[in-house]
């Protein structure tokens, strides 16, 4: 008997930073990378001519050009380590999705040479070389790809690895955003590292001002509660606590995370989810097409019945990892939990 495809979109982002287990293998029966951007990458700003008033796009070899004339970039990554580069990185390999899409959501999809195994969005980064990240990471496999620049969340690899990487000529830099305000740290880090501080910067007010706007049209008071379910039955119960950036976007919304006392992302059991009956449940729990759908699984559980997300058929399944990655897409998953909840309609 075939058992159930289920694959919880965006563990790994929760098991690195509360398991500091990062990425798993692929075909295997556990979490995908985490750790997004909507292809609605900002357009980089025009070349300016001397002699013509015609303007030609820019490309990520005309900005590192235009910024070696101002001096090193510096930084400090998302551990506190202080970052030096002579000049905006021009071959890049990301192990994390949510860095990935941030790289495409700024105008530098393009300095991408290697990416991690579950980065896949947009989709022109699938056509990136893969290189394995976590407990199967392959040194050799990344310095073949002579990058000059790796994009890593913490305790995604080992310390060794990452002294490894810089001794052989690579900047190792972490990315490790839990929130929103995280993500936009992120999105100005990676920005300026790659001479793109300008789309940076609206990428980052785009996004405000969209969960502004959410915000302003919720209707809810706190009164109604939601349960986010980041890992399913199957595997073990995991949600987003305080603190998460699915936290604040319930808050956002103007509903209530019935795990707000809990810190983070958190294992909790099933009887707990039963003692706080949410009016909501969401699941980022990915879908094979073998089995009952993620929510005909949640409406089948034995003891189930009585809960209100489940008496109502509340439950939404976010599939394409809107909610589940600290990145610029956060907005798209937003937007869909306002439209499920509230109709789509302002109130």
């Amino acid at each position: 008997m075939k058992r159930n495809k289920f694959l919880a979109a965006g563990i790994a982002v929760i098991l690195a930073c509360a398991l500091a287990a990062c990425g798993g293998q692929p075909g295997t029966q556990q979490t995908a990378a985490a750790s997004t951007a909507a292809e609605t990458a900002v357009k980089e700003t025009a070349v300016e001519t001397t002699e013509a008033s015609t303007e030609a796009p820019e490309t990520s070899e005309e900005t590192s050009a235009a910024s070696e004339a101002s001096g090193p970039i510096k930084v400090t990554d998302m551990l506190g380590r202080e970052i030096t580069l002579e000049k905006p990185a021009t071959r890049v390999v990301a192990l994390t999705a949510s860095d990935c899409e941030i790289l495409f959501a700024i105008g530098a999809g393009d300095t991408l040479v290697g990416r991690g195994t579950y980065c896949d969005y947009p989709a022109e980064v699938l056509d990136i070389p893969a290189v394995q990240s976590g407990s199967e990471t392959n040194i050799e496999e990344i310095l073949a790809l002579e990058p000059q620049l790796l994009i890593m969340s913490a305790m995604s690899q080992t310390e060794e690895q990452a002294a490894q990487l810089e001794n052989a000529g690579v900047q190792v830099v972490i990315s490790d955003a839990q929130d929103i305000a995280g993500v936009y740290t992120a999105i100005e880090m990676i920005g300026k590292l790659m001479g793109k501080d300008e789309n940076a910067a609206e990428v980052i007010d785009g996004m405000k001002t969209s969960f502004a706007e959410l915000e302003e049209k919720a209707a809810g008071d706190g009164t109604e509660s939601i349960y986010f379910e980041v890992s399913p039955l199957e595997y073990g119960l995991y949600t987003a606590g305080a603190h998460t950036f699915m936290d604040e976007v319930a808050n956002m919304l103007g509903l209530r995370n019935c795990f707000a006392d809990v810190e983070g992302w958190s294992a909790i059991s099933e009887e707990q989810v039963l003692d706080r009956n949410p009016d909501y449940i969401l699941t980022i729990t990915l879908y094979y097409g073998e089995g009952p759908t993620p929510e005909e699984e949640i409406l089948s559980r034995a003891g189930w019945e009585n809960v209100t997300a489940v008496k109502n058929k509340a439950i939404l399944n976010l599939v394409g990892n809107e909610l589940s990655r600290p990145a610029p897409r956060l907005v798209d998953g937003a937007q869909m939990l306002f439209d499920f909840v509230y109709g789509g309609d302002a109130k």
